[in-house]
């Protein structure tokens, strides 16, 4: 999950490969880290609501059962898919459609305990909304009560990549090819929008049912209208490189994170391309290239340490590895205007149709099983068997909680809705 953690300089990360269960989080993250809203042009804008009124947009059909407003009586709770620091997430129907969905659910106690929370919140709903992509998570409502926040997304029934991954330990490279392939134009998407995302990992990717990526969790995407930003986010095993971190107890797992993102330079884009070298090299390997045994060692390494790729990698993935995860983020593969199409076009993507890939028909090479989706069955035991109880707010109400997320009530039309359950 996506945050800014705390760590003791002896915390181990461990040596073995694929990311151990006590380590990982769901990607169903409901843990946040800075992001500034930006306007969004009127054209693009879809339905926002205002929390005072009752109805939920004028193009939204009277006779639809979203004409109105929509609040957590509405859904009934199945299972808890994750946890993290300022609430949880849960798979929820709704009630009336009887249709399945992520319900994640925010303290605005806990967002108002460091008070840049509350406002990556509300820009993380922003962009929730702007976006749309077949390989994006897709809000659906959100809503609000005196004391939580609630956003309701497409539930992803194939579960986390990093189950996956963990499963096979490695990625054959046909395999990770299409994945990869996925991402990259959810990746071009997002940057096309001024986004950087900023937190590519294996716990961040999702499967739908018929095996396609759905990229979550946007709590640490930016958006920044000079593409280029400079706050301290991700996690830390895929940080990206570029001046020294002044404290590095602000990071968790450090080897995801990238140069510029540690030596807390300004960044933009390129960042992402970095952290999905990582991802790529994990999939390839089972571990990512700069993990050691704890994370000071990691963050020097990720600085100092020369990439080693092992010698089953082939050529193509070897070259496209040490373009994408070079140190100086102005030579990175990626980087520049036409850094997408040299990604696109590098041999390793030689046998990529783009087209197809974009429209879904390339059949993917992993089918999660999916006896019933109501079992969330693809996610982790440790979450899903758990008594789902409604924890109590120890903090009085605030009427301030309330003002300052006056307009995060949401509906999407249901003509923007893309079905990728596959069931």
């Amino acid at each position: 999950m996506s945050a800014v953690f705390e760590f003791d300089d002896d915390d181990e990360l461990g040596g073995q490969n694929i990311r151990s269960q006590e380590e990982q989080e769901s990607g169903y993250s409901s843990e946040i880290d800075a992001a500034e809203p930006t306007p969004i042009v009127a054209d693009e804008k879809l339905y926002e609501v205002p929390i005072g009124e009752g109805f939920i947009s004028s193009s939204v059909k009277e006779s639809s059962p979203l004409n109105r407003k929509t609040t957590k009586d509405d859904f009934e709770v199945l299972k808890l898919l994750g946890r993290g620091a300022y609430g949880k997430v849960m798979l929820c129907r709704h009630i009336e459609t009887q249709k399945l969905y992520a319900m994640k659910v925010l303290k605005k106690a806990s967002l108002f305990v460091h008070a840049k929370n509350a406002e990556h919140t509300k820009a993380e709903r922003q962009i929730l909304e702007e976006v749309r992509h077949p390989f994006i998570v897709q809000l659906m409502y959100a809503f609000q009560t005196d004391d939580r926040l609630y956003l309701i997304l497409e539930y992803a029934t194939g579960g986390e990549l990093f189950t996956h991954m963990a499963t096979e330990r490695m990625f054959m490279e046909n395999v990770a090819r299409f994945y990869l392939a996925e991402l990259v134009l959810a990746l071009e998407h997002l940057h096309s929008l001024g986004i950087v995302y900023r937190d590519l990992k294996p716990e961040n990717v999702l499967l739908d049912g018929d095996g396609h990526v759905m990229l979550t969790d946007f709590g640490l995407s930016k958006v920044s209208l000079d593409n280029r930003t400079n706050t301290i986010c991700g996690t830390a095993e895929y940080m990206a490189p570029g001046n020294p971190i002044s404290n590095v107890q602000k990071y968790g797992e450090i080897d995801i994170l990238g140069i510029e993102i540690l030596m807390e330079m300004h960044y933009d884009k390129s960042v992402d391309w970095w952290t999905f070298g990582i991802l790529m090299f994990e999939m390839l390997t089972g571990s990512t290239p700069f993990r050691t045994s704890n994370k000071k060692k990691t963050l020097d390494a990720i600085k100092n340490k020369k990439l080693q790729i092992p010698y089953y990698i082939s050529a193509d993935a070897k070259d496209l590895l040490n373009k994408l995860l070079k140190k100086n983020p102005n030579v990175r593969l990626g980087s520049g205007e036409d850094g997408i199409q040299r990604i696109k076009s590098h041999r390793f993507f030689r046998k990529v149709d783009w087209t197809q890939i974009k429209e879904r028909t390339v059949q993917p090479p992993i089918t999660p099983v999916v006896t019933d989706p109501t079992l969330a069955e693809n996610f982790d035991e440790k979450f899903t068997s758990q008594v789902i109880r409604e924890s109590p707010i120890d903090t009085p109400f605030d009427e301030r909680m309330k003002s300052y997320f006056q307009n995060f009530s949401y509906v999407a039309h249901p003509l923007t809705h893309i079905d990728t359950n596959g069931l």
